[in-house]
């Protein structure tokens, strides 16, 4: 089985620099090109099962990526929860006003644990790993994309070490036995 994880397109809080968890948020013009983008990259696929998020972003980055696709929507397939700091920019967490870090997640702002929001992620797979489907397309949000490819490599990898862009997609193999990296696209 190959399963394809698209982050979607720009959204209005990432091009202006806010946290957005699970604040509903539209695609900005380049957020609906990217998604363009990407159909024509998933074009020559034929998925067998797509999945989104609830959130309007990743369902809009489907809609445009594969017109008239239908997909199941998924809340496990949402971004972290980052608690309070939604919708307030990324300074905020990053201690230029005096709140610390926390590196276990969004728990001190009332969002969700790091370990929590990987389990959301785990589960997912593990109901893939079963599900006989050949070719998937998964439509959700950078931390998903990222805890996905934690999970596979089997280690938390740091952040800066990748590159997760908008409509960044993940390609991940998985043989019966044991999941792999295919293959890790940018756009840009």
């Amino acid at each position: 089985m190959k399963v394809w994880v698209i982050r979607h397109g720009e959204s209005e809080t990432n091009k202006n620099g806010f946290w957005t968890g699970w604040l509903d948020v539209p695609l900005t013009g380049k957020g609906r090109e990217d998604a363009a983008l990407v159909g024509v990259l998933l074009s020559k696929i034929g998925f067998d099962k797509i999945f989104s998020s609830d959130l309007s972003r990743a369902r809009n980055t489907a809609d445009i990526a594969i017109p008239g696709c239908k997909y199941d929507i998924d809340q496990d397939l949402r971004e972290i929860n980052v608690g309070n700091i939604a919708g307030k920019p990324w300074g905020v967490i990053n201690g230029d006003d005096g709140i610390p870090k926390n590196k276990d997640g969004y728990t001190a702002f009332g969002g969700e644990s790091k370990a929590r929001f990987n389990a959301r992620v785990v589960s997912f797979m593990k109901k893939l790993e079963v599900s006989g489907y050949e070719n998937v397309a998964v439509f959700s949000h950078a931390g998903f994309l990222r805890s996905t490819l934690d999970f596979v490599v089997g280690t938390e990898l740091e952040r800066k070490n990748v590159c997760c862009k908008n409509c960044a997609i993940g390609i991940f193999e998985y043989d019966g036995d044991s999941w792999k990296l295919h293959s890790w696209i940018n756009l840009k």
